[in-house]
């Protein structure tokens, strides 16, 4: 997994790439551009974030940059979230794709948010966590991002239901949130209603459309 580097911290990267491409190399050269101390915590860093490989004592490689660019859009969220040890459950859109089976996504590569529904008084530790695991999130509404970032959705009190292992806001909950936004979500509720014999206003075309993914 890549993580995103600081100006000073591609910089680096660029002119390591640019002199030495993907073969081994020491950091004397370096020395000329950059303080020891400095040198040493930069290349730490660019370590840690994916970017350059440690092949021996003080020999590096550089990461090829498709591989390193690729490796930012790599999935972390859904695993790393229980390493919070806080509740939590999918909702909203997220609730909806988990409900239907992924026959409704509403997530992509370049942009790919989680609602999760988490306790107010939780939401501290929340924030606290995904900064220290470099992931991306908004509390309530999300904002202008790439790649993966979850949308915080504080909440009193919630109840959580498992579908497919994975902890989501119940069913009648998330039929809820789809009918509210039906325009976009009219396709789940068809499905729902197939799946799981619940009442809905899906449209009897879509109900029949819906009914292929079964």
């Amino acid at each position: 997994m890549t993580e995103t580097l600081t100006k000073q911290e591609f910089s680096l990267y660029s002119l390591l790439y640019l002199k030495f491409g993907n073969k081994p190399f020491d950091l004397d050269s370096m020395r000329w551009y950059f303080s020891k101390q400095m040198l040493k915590k930069l290349v730490f860093n660019v370590v840690e974030a994916g970017w350059l490989k440690s092949v021996g004592r003080g020999i590096y490689t550089c990461i090829v940059p498709k591989e390193a660019v690729t490796g930012l859009f790599k999935p972390k969220v859904e695993k790393t979230l229980p390493e919070s040890g806080l509740s939590y459950c999918f909702t909203r859109a997220t609730a909806a794709e988990a409900w239907s089976n992924e026959t409704y996504i509403q997530r992509s590569w370049e942009y790919n948010p989680f609602f999760v529904k988490v306790l107010m008084r939780e939401l501290k530790k929340w924030k606290q966590f995904l900064d220290s695991k470099e992931i991306k999130f908004f509390v309530k509404k999300p904002s202008n991002a790439i790649g993966e970032f979850v949308v915080l959705i504080p909440a009193a009190s919630m109840k959580v239901d498992f579908h497919n292992s994975r902890p989501v806001e119940p069913l009648q909950e998330t039929i809820k949130f789809c009918e509210t936004n039906k325009d976009s979500f009219e396709y789940v509720l068809a499905y729902l209603s197939n799946k799981y014999k619940k009442k809905t206003s899906a449209s009897k075309e879509m109900l029949i459309k819906a009914r292929e993914a079964l």
